[in-house]
């Protein structure tokens, strides 16, 4: 009976050790992994791609103040490694709006004084793989966007990932720090490109808004990745804007009186908080002048 009961008992320590091991093997990607795979990916595509110039126009929501915005791209190397430079003009009511980021600083004109203003830049712009922290990333798994496999980042620090230009677009604006923050990214187990971003804010409102504590989210939906030379780009992002409030600690008669102004917050930031933003053309290896990126040229 006891070598019966012995070799059963072997038979399921080595059953056991296969199943966790297999488990091992299927437990999915780590964060670093998915960081390593991005960075390969990009590299790859922009091996031979010295500049590129993009030409884009938003349609619905804000977007209807601002006519087309351009954005140049141009390599350069900044202590040892390489970076696009960026400049974006952009069309704001009848306005031409002009950032550069430089490589070190981030340089833009206010419109209201005129003036230049200038900035230390904590991001790499274009190369969002480098802007993501693994002790600050978390990976929650897999799930389907648009019916592709994609692997999904949970991270605390949306702005600096994504970068300004991005959180500028999705807003119209720079944005503010909220008292919370943080983001999620769903990347291509294909391609390693981003195919959905977002960001979500939890703040308190102004007192003459209720004080309400609300949470926005702003997801932008990459679609219609066309291959340009060697280099994938999204011709359509999607933006979407919703507003929740947080009922948390709040009474059923302070839900009922807040729920009307809740109701036309959320309407109004969807309604211009919506909206797509299509690639017209691009061109790329062109030879731009580096005076483009030179932010004490601006005016």
């Amino acid at each position: 009976m006891f070598r019966v009961n012995k070799k059963i008992m072997i038979v399921i320590i080595i059953l056991g050790l296969i199943l966790y091991f297999n488990s091992l093997c299927l437990a999915g990607m780590t964060v670093q992994e998915v960081i390593n795979n991005m960075q390969k990916a990009y590299e790859k595509q922009m091996k031979g791609i010295n500049d590129f110039t993009v030409i884009q126009k938003g349609t619905g929501g804000m977007t209807a103040l601002a006519g087309e915005t351009i954005t140049y791209y141009k390599k350069a190397k900044l202590e040892g490694k390489d970076l696009y430079k960026t400049r974006t003009e952009s069309e704001v009511m009848g306005m031409t709006v002009v950032a550069i980021y430089d490589g070190n600083y981030y340089w833009t004109t206010n419109p209201m004084t005129g003036e230049i203003e200038k900035e230390m830049s904590e991001h790499y712009s274009v190369q969002m793989w480098r802007n993501l922290d693994p002790v600050r990333t978390q990976y929650l798994g897999e799930e389907e966007v648009s019916g592709e496999k994609a692997y999904v980042l949970k991270f605390d620090n949306p702005i600096q990932v994504m970068g300004k230009q991005q959180a500028m677009s999705q807003q119209g604006e720079e944005p503010e720090e909220p008292g919370e923050m943080w983001g999620t990214l769903w990347i291509s187990s294909k391609t390693w490109m981003p195919l959905r971003m977002l960001m979500e804010f939890k703040a308190k409102s102004m007192e003459e808004a209720g004080g309400m504590t609300m949470i926005m989210k702003m997801t932008t939906d990459l679609k219609d990745y066309r291959q340009v030379g060697a280099m994938l780009h999204p011709y359509q992002m999607v933006m979407s804007t919703t507003m929740e409030l947080d009922t948390t600690g709040l009474s059923e008669e302070e839900k009922k009186e807040r729920q009307a102004m809740m109701q036309m917050m959320s309407a109004m930031m969807s309604g211009m908080g919506s909206f797509t933003i299509d690639t017209i053309d691009i061109k790329v290896n062109t030879g731009l002048s580096d005076d483009l990126f030179d932010g004490t040229k601006l005016e």
